[in-house]
């Protein structure tokens, strides 16, 4: 395995850590994360790396008005680039490259968090969204994430008084995305968190088949999701992204009745659909890099200009996960 690492980063623990991990690693000390994360490279199998780097610019974001649970809520970013291959990532043109960063002061991150909070004016609960930029539960196997940012935000709602922020009722909580079966990092844990949802991205396997490349199966997930339900895990299952793809229908009832007859939803903390989506910036870019990806050619400029299915197949949609949970969250359909 090839490891580039920036020279201000090789002192942090967690570089240390990675370089015990991948003791048997070629090790390339860098200036810069970025020559080479920024470069085109015409052979990506050949030039895949880990990079690990120190974040110098801000970690947290907005997201989109009613993207998830509250009207705002907010994003952040821990590492870039995913070992999975969905067609329809928008990591596939984000980023120039395959290679996976890893930042590694966490420390200064989770100040940022912090930060955030102290400044935000929302009188409702928060929710940072940690997994928009990587799948981070693959991932904690070399970046040990679970174990530093799960603990972190138990504590955000914790102190001597009962609260850390007392102004309103606010609840700070964290949401880790996945497409991964990897729950040993969350098993590993000495409690079971109150304040971070383990969110399962479900698609049936026919779609996982062909456009979601190599990452777990469905079976495999839902063994998993079962298990952390078992513990008292707070479980949210995110289907996403809905694809209008030829008898999508049948397709999607099937793998609703799947859901109903292997997973208890008494047990499921929330549900959360969402049909695929792009602004017009990214979907063009999309269209450019990959014109023969059928899906593309599915979608049209709604009037909230996104791409994305039409009302009336969203509708359809939307119906067959209300019908299977009614508190089901609607994307952006606020």
């Amino acid at each position: 395995m090839l490891i580039y690492i920036e020279k201000q980063a090789r002192d942090y623990p967690q570089t240390k850590k990675i370089l015990e991990k991948f003791k048997n690693s070629q090790v390339i000390y860098i200036n810069n994360y970025k020559n080479i994360f920024d470069k085109n490279y015409t052979n990506l199998n050949s030039k895949k790396a880990l990079i690990v780097a120190k974040l110098n610019s801000n970690s947290v974001s907005e997201a989109p008005a009613w993207y998830g649970h509250t009207k705002n809520a907010l994003f952040f970013k821990t590492s870039l680039n995913c070992i999975y291959d969905c067609s329809y990532c928008y990591l596939k043109w984000a980023f120039k490259n395959e290679n996976m960063v890893v930042f590694v002061n966490y420390e200064d991150i989770k100040r940022e968090i912090d930060e955030k909070i102290k400044m935000s004016e929302f009188d409702w609960d928060v929710w940072f969204y940690s997994s928009d930029y990587s799948d981070i539960l693959w991932m904690d196997w070399f970046s040990w994430f679970c174990e530093e940012f799960i603990a972190f935000f138990e504590y955000l709602n914790l102190s001597p008084s009962g609260a850390k922020y007392p102004q309103g009722d606010r609840g700070i909580f964290m949401e880790i995305r996945t497409k991964s079966w990897n729950i040993k990092p969350l098993l590993d844990l000495w409690f079971v968190p109150k304040n971070t949802e383990i969110a399962f991205s479900l698609n049936p396997q026919e779609m996982i088949d062909k456009y979601e490349k190599w990452t777990s199966s469905l079976e495999a997930r839902i063994v998993a999701i079962n298990k952390l339900l078992d513990l008292w895990f707070k479980v949210w299952l995110r289907f996403l992204p809905l694809l209008p793809v030829k008898n999508y229908e049948k397709i999607y009832w099937d793998f609703v009745n799947e859901l109903n007859d292997k997973i208890d939803f008494c047990r499921i903390n929330s549900t959360f659909a969402s049909g695929l989506l792009y602004t017009k910036k990214d979907y063009n870019k999309m269209l450019s890099k990959y014109p023969d990806l059928d899906i593309l050619h599915m979608l049209a400029l709604d009037n909230d200009w996104f791409y994305r299915e039409s009302k009336k197949v969203r509708d359809n949609f939307y119906k067959m996960f209300k019908d299977l949970d009614n508190r089901c969250i609607l994307c952006l359909e606020n």
